[in-house]
């Protein structure tokens, strides 16, 4: 007993030290290299007490005991816990941009157009023949209702004599038809003064005109129309009235914004 007292002070003064190579030990192992010091001692001492009561040598029994009292096995040391890999930041995604929503198609409140037209006849009767065109402007104050201001040539004969005029003009267009289609019909009120003559001779002529016609929109901002007009026209300066039908030509409007 007196060499176990020993020998587990100087475990404990020491600490265990080896001289492996690998360093001062941790209080984990110390302490497991204590406890099976304590064991096998425990052991030798019980074989040695075991062999003085059946007769034999103490120490042969001591030694049998150290050589087979089984080695506690070492507790590994815990592995530390890897760290934990960063979670990569998120890409900023650009912010996309809203698509611009599509013009709507026909008429529409603000829309102002250039417009030409073409190839139109002339109020006339009886042998007089002509043609007219037309440039101006058209603007929606409303989402069906439009005006008109238009500055046109025109051009006719008369029996063997030929009579060209220009003219300032203003109209009301009222337009029907389910908004956003693109085939719509419209209602025309309109009114003009024009200058005439014929060789050294001209005079002023005033028309009012009321009628109708269709507007296809090719594009949100092209379109094309064509309309039939019942006109009144008189000369101020003299007794001459004239009444019939004419048709304004074929319109071609571009629209901008």
């Amino acid at each position: 007993m007196r060499t176990l007292s020993i020998a587990l002070l100087a475990l404990a003064i020491t600490g265990c030290e080896t001289t492996s190579g690998t360093g001062q030990k941790s209080a984990a192992e110390r302490a497991a290299e204590i406890q099976r010091y304590r064991e096998q001692k425990a052991a030798e001492e019980e074989a040695r007490q075991k062999a003085i009561a059946e007769g034999r040598d103490p120490d042969e029994a001591a030694k049998e005991s150290t050589a087979t009292t089984p080695t506690t096995p070492t507790t590994p040391e815990t592995p530390a816990t890897p760290a934990t890999a960063e979670t990569p930041a998120t890409p900023a995604v650009a912010p996309v941009a809203p698509a611009a929503p599509a013009l709507p198609v026909g008429p529409r409140m603000g829309l102002l157009g250039l417009r030409a037209s073409l190839f139109g006849s002339t109020l006339a009767t009886g042998d007089s023949v002509g043609t007219s065109s037309t440039v101006g402007v058209r603007y929606f104050f409303t989402e069906t209702v439009g005006v008109d201001l238009d500055a046109g040539f025109a051009y006719a004969s008369v029996g063997e004599t030929s009579v060209t005029g220009l003219s300032l003009g203003v109209g009301l267009n009222a337009y029907g038809g389910a908004p956003g289609k693109a085939l719509r019909p419209f209602f025309s009120l309109a009114g003009s003064l024009s200058q005439v003559g014929a060789a050294n001779m001209s005079t002023s002529v005033l028309t009012l005109a009321a009628g109708g016609g269709l507007e296809y929109w090719i594009a949100p901002q092209l379109s094309v129309s064509t309309s039939l007009m019942v006109g009144l026209a008189t000369v101020p300066n003299a007794d001459t009235l004239a009444i019939g039908t004419f048709r304004p030509g074929l319109g071609v409007t571009l629209y901008t914004e």
